[in-house]
């Protein structure tokens, strides 16, 4: 069927649009003074989709951080720890959770409360190292409460003094038993809490990741896939 300007108009018309005195061929090119429909929108999806490529950069980002971070603390086995790197821990943990909050996808709706109940079952380990768990799932940090918290262990450590109620778990070996899980808790390589967090945010970045790949391209008011097309990312045959 032959489709003219004129009828192209009068469908306008029918359809309670403004006619507009250009062309069909303008219509087609793109090239009239207000954007075609399609045109407009693919505008709107694209803005959208900028929009999310950006939230899911800032969370791949943030896991990114959270995952670094575990690493250093998990490397240290608890010893020597500093205050500066317990506090950037804390900081990139709120900036991926705050992230995944704002997330739709359900995936990351699990990521968040897996991220929430792991530092729920550690917070009187994490505690004594002067992090505490916020009712909202946030952490914060006590620079004063953990610098007290070393400085006691070390005194303990260098003196080697014992109290004498505790003298008798001593002798059995409980207490250093007891103490050595309490720590196993954070530090242990293969189950500790470092540990786990550190993998859960390599899954929380790689699942980022993947969708900012997803919003990194748009189709045009051609119908033709724009952006991440034209760069290969899709290209499986290059």
């Amino acid at each position: 069927m032959r489709v003219t300007t004129q009828m192209l108009n009068r469908a306008a018309q029918k359809a309670g649009i403004p006619v507009n005195r250009t062309s069909l061929l303008n219509y087609i090119n793109g090239n009239g003074s207000d954007l075609s429909m399609a045109n407009a929108v693919s505008k709107t999806q694209k803005n959208t989709d900028a929009a999310k490529r950006s939230e899911y950069e800032k969370l791949e980002n943030s896991a990114d951080g959270v995952e670094k971070s575990a690493g250093q603390l998990l490397s240290s086995g608890g010893e020597e720890l500093k205050a500066s790197d317990l506090q950037n821990f804390v900081d990139r943990y709120n900036e991926m959770l705050k992230s995944l909050k704002k997330a739709e996808d359900n995936l990351d709706k699990f990521y968040a409360q897996s991220a929430r109940n792991l530092v729920k079952e550690n917070q009187q380990e994490l505690a004594k190292y002067g992090i505490t768990v916020e009712k909202d799932g946030t952490l914060s940090f006590d620079k004063a409460k953990f610098e007290k918290f070393s400085a006691e262990q070390s005194a303990k450590s260098e003196s080697g003094e014992v109290k004498e109620a505790d003298s008798a778990k001593t002798q059995t070996g409980e207490e250093t038993e007891e103490t050595a899980a309490k720590q196993d808790a954070l530090f242990d390589n293969e189950n500790g809490f470092f540990s786990r967090l550190k993998f859960l945010a390599s899954l929380v970045s790689d699942s980022a990741g993947a969708n900012v790949e997803s919003f990194s391209g748009y189709y045009n008011g051609a119908g033709v896939m724009t952006n991440a097309y034209s760069n290969g990312k899709y290209n499986f045959w290059s």
